[in-house]
């Protein structure tokens, strides 16, 4: 179905598939139907644009609530980035072009002929590449780890998955086959009896043929800048001091800025200070002039614009005016 501005959207097969699953289909054209997707579509993340041009996303698959397979072609790229914390591993695979994944402590570059498989609780933000043709798969992190648990009885370890893989040999690509094929089998009438099967095969191979590395050894002041840094995304477009942080975390302030400085190389102020920088640019690259430089500069906490201009000129090679002027 479509609505009367034209954007697509989720309709379910039948009457049986719509109680637990969702339909999504959905054709962005332009940043007011980005916007109307994050306002319409009770998706669990949020799309921004990355660039001056307008944005251009498909995003076609089901959801439902242990399994979700759904594909994402963009030829401008995009960003999204987690509105509520779910159980998840997520897996993406480039078909073509590639998506940069950000944790707390990790970029992840994933092209075409790799894959990423990480918890949906530790990814910050997902930035899509123009030309990207993108396979996405989420499968219920409890699920998985109970998987995991009846395989290897005999011989329990902890569920390590290494993030980036490459998709070679007869197992990653069995997987992204499987992956693809459920995809297209979910919802239909067959699926209602066969759905717990496809989970039990999709769960097998995933814990099969993706790679494992030993379990990390988490030291103390890698979980305080972790937890500091979740703190500081939560709360990035509200009033933030180091303190706070530091409260929020439960340690002291040379503590906190010990550990923050082991584990991203930055301070916490600096870690503040370039995040919003980097949202006040995607704001800039979105604005098309309908806002003044200093208002967007405002919202995210810069209140001296010459301390802000020298900044931005230095972090993007641009006045922020040149970067809030659309191209005629």
């Amino acid at each position: 179905m479509r609505s009367d501005d034209g954007r697509a959207e989720a309709a379910p097969r039948d009457a049986a598939s719509s109680r637990a699953e969702e339909w999504l289909d959905h054709h962005i054209h332009g940043f007011e139907a980005l916007e109307r997707l994050n306002d319409q579509a009770r998706m669990p993340m949020h799309f921004r644009p990355t660039g001056r041009e307008a944005p251009q996303v498909d995003i076609g698959g089901i959801r439902a609530p242990r399994l979700a397979i759904w594909s994402v072609q963009s030829s401008t790229g995009f960003e999204s980035v987690p509105s509520e914390t779910l159980d998840l591993y997520s897996i993406r695979v480039p078909l073509r072009g590639g998506v940069l994944r950000r944790t707390g402590s990790r970029e992840f570059e994933t092209l075409a002929g790799t894959a990423t498989i990480l918890p949906a609780s530790d990814i910050l933000a997902t930035r899509f590449h123009p030309g990207s043709d993108i396979l996405n798969c989420s499968v219920g992190a409890s699920d998985l780890r109970a998987r995991c648990d009846v395989l290897e009885a005999d011989r329990p370890t902890p569920l390590h998955l290494l993030p980036l893989a490459r998709v070679e040999g007869p197992r990653l690509r069995g997987l992204v086959h499987t992956i693809r094929q459920i995809g297209d089998h979910l919802g239909t009438p067959a699926a209602q009896l066969t759905g717990p099967l496809l989970m039990d095969l999709l769960l097998n191979q995933i814990l099969t043929a993706w790679p494992r590395g030993n379990p990390p050894v988490v030291d103390t002041s890698s979980r305080i800048a972790d937890k500091a840094v979740d703190f500081i995304e939560a709360h990035l477009a509200e009033p933030l001091t180091v303190g706070s942080v530091a409260a929020a975390t439960g340690v002291g302030l040379r503590t906190l800025q010990s550990a923050f400085r082991a584990r991203t190389g930055r301070t916490p102020l600096g870690y503040i200070l370039d995040r919003r920088l980097e949202s006040a640019h995607l704001d800039l690259l979105a604005n098309e002039g309908r806002l003044p430089v200093s208002q967007i500069a405002y919202r995210w906490g810069f209140l001296h614009m010459g301390e802000f201009a020298r900044r931005y000129r230095e972090r993007y090679g641009q006045p922020p005016s040149q970067t809030g002027r659309r191209s005629a």
